[in-house]
């Protein structure tokens, strides 16, 4: 599958999850709830092939939305255990190890930056393992 193709069924599952009631739960599915982690990404944080973000970055960014209010707080460790998750699940990016950062090489993820003005769809998620 090509990226294009790839963008299309993003555009394609975003559209419905906006059709959806977000507390609505789907007849004969698993039972969903909705994940910090999830929101965060598709609210806050969207896909860009020029740029890069690190984890510590993403972490930063995550605790500045959870202090204004606007997600449920996480520990440290269970937003990075469910980050990587969350972020191939969004965006299709996943865990990098040579993000270049001061002349270093950290952990993040190629072509994933954080949004000028958060997004207005909220999207229904399941947790990522």
């Amino acid at each position: 599958m090509t990226a294009q193709e790839i963008d299309l069924i993003r555009q394609a599952l975003a559209l419905l999850h906006r059709l959806v009631p977000p507390d609505e739960l789907h007849a004969g599915g698993p039972a969903l709830r909705r994940c910090p982690v999830i929101q965060f990404a598709t609210q806050y944080l969207m896909r860009d092939p020029g740029r890069d973000a690190t984890s510590a970055e993403l972490w930063r960014f995550y605790m500045e939305i959870v202090t204004a209010g606007e997600l449920e707080p996480l520990t440290k460790q269970e937003f990075l255990r469910k980050l990587p998750g969350a972020l191939e699940a969004t965006f299709g990016a996943k865990k990098c190890h040579n993000v270049e950062r001061d002349g270093s090489k950290v952990r993040g993820f190629r072509a994933v930056t954080i949004r000028e003005e958060p997004s207005p769809v909220t999207a229904l998620g399941v947790e990522p393992e």
